[in-house]
């Protein structure tokens, strides 16, 4: 399904070339043994004048619309969205944003990195879902003064909205561009073939990095925008400050899934192995961080699904759910996916197409699509994580 791009034989001899240097650690201009949990991503690669070369502009705008996009959408409970007002936020026309620089980022769209590695065809088929899905948050939210019920949308325990099947888009979207756009741009476009195959000799015009060391740097870009990760509030050491993918990965600790701080290592690593010209170390972290990010969506999708049996009230269990599905949506994102488009799609289907919807699904239907994502991806079926 993905693009695929051949290596040219000058390409290939550079990488070959690369791969032979000798990479003993008092040689190299910076040592593995000084990364640690607390490193500075910053500030440990700068150039000759002490300025970091460290940029990811771009992903930061772009997840600032998400965030604005986000924010509008959870409006939907307390009056009727404008469907117009969603697309052109979605694909950053007509001044959409509150935040007037994002307006003015005509080049940054979250509409052509949702999808992105995918073929033409296919990308255009998941931009489309997601189009389909604000249409329908926009009409339940037409019905946001009244309770929901089966059959009915709405409200439920006031807070969540609802379509008539139960079904909470907000969350889809949400979970969904997780995947679509911040893990599919990490695992796939940033830190996939073409991105990877750039320069890392000559610096960027106007810039003090080379177009390699910035890439990696953009894969970052898409999971945090702080200098180590993950990173607690200095003003409430209980909270963190990763947001949607950075966040969710973050809560899935070493006892379940993954280790955040390993993962926060392998990204210094592979960023310290280009600076070294090391692509052999660099290539062992972008598995490490495909296979880690991978293996915490498949734990948190689990996670979700198994507290719809304890939810207490239908609005707790509706929006478990929705947060479920959207994460069982994303693992079709992951790296040569163990859950593929086609069983991931399978999947959904299976928790959305009864006649109505959420509401008619049983545990046991939830159990069977758990059951198969735990079996292809490893994960514990009975795993919970505190979100």
């Amino acid at each position: 399904m993905r693009k695929q791009l051949l290596l040219s034989a000058g390409a290939l001899a550079l990488l070959l070339a690369s791969c032979k240097k000798d990479t003993k650690n008092d040689d190299l201009k910076v040592p593995y043994s000084s990364l640690t949990t607390t490193t500075n991503y910053f500030t440990t690669f700068k150039d000759n004048a002490g300025t970091t070369t460290v940029n990811f502009d771009g992903q930061t705008t772009r997840i600032k619309m998400l965030t604005e996009l986000d924010a509008y959408l959870k409006k939907g409970t307390t009056m009727t969205l404008d469907l117009t007002k969603i697309e052109n936020m979605y694909r950053n026309t007509n001044a959409p944003f509150a935040d007037a620089a994002l307006n003015t980022a005509t080049d940054k769209t979250i509409i052509s990195k949702t999808a992105q590695s995918f073929t033409t065809a296919n990308a255009e088929i998941e931009r489309q879902r997601f189009l389909g899905y604000f249409a329908k948050i926009k009409t339940a939210s037409e019905n946001f003064s009244q309770t929901a019920a089966s059959g009915t949308a709405g409200l439920l325990d006031s807070k969540y909205l609802v379509d008539a099947k139960g079904i909470e888009y907000a969350q889809l979207v949400q979970k969904g561009l997780m995947g679509a756009m911040l893990l599919d741009q990490i695992a796939n476009i940033y830190l996939g073939e073409e991105k990877m195959n750039a320069d890392n000799i000559a610096i960027v015009d106007g810039k003090n990095y080379t177009a390699l060391a910035h890439h990696w740097d953009e894969a970052y870009g898409y999971l945090t925008a702080n200098e180590f990760y993950p990173k607690q509030n200095p003003a409430d050491p209980t909270k963190w400050l990763e947001v949607f993918l950075g966040s969710y990965v973050r809560q899935v600790g070493t006892s379940v899934g993954g280790d955040p701080s390993a993962l926060y290592l392998s990204f210094l690593k592979g960023r310290a192995a280009i600076v070294n010209n090391d692509l052999t170390t660099r290539n062992q972290q972008i598995a490490s961080i495909r296979t880690a990010m991978e293996k915490a969506i498949a734990t948190i999708a689990i996670s979700y699904l198994n507290k719809t049996k304890t939810a207490t009230s239908d609005g707790a269990r509706m929006h478990a759910l929705a947060e479920g599905v959207g994460f069982v949506y994303s693992l079709r994102y992951a790296h040569n996916a163990k859950v593929n488009a086609a069983k991931s799609q399978e999947l959904l289907d299976n928790l959305m197409n009864k006649p109505n919807g959420f509401w008619d699904l049983t545990n046991a239907d939830i159990d069977a699509v758990r059951d198969q994502i735990a079996t292809l991806t490893g994960v514990d079926k009975n795993v919970v994580v505190n979100h």
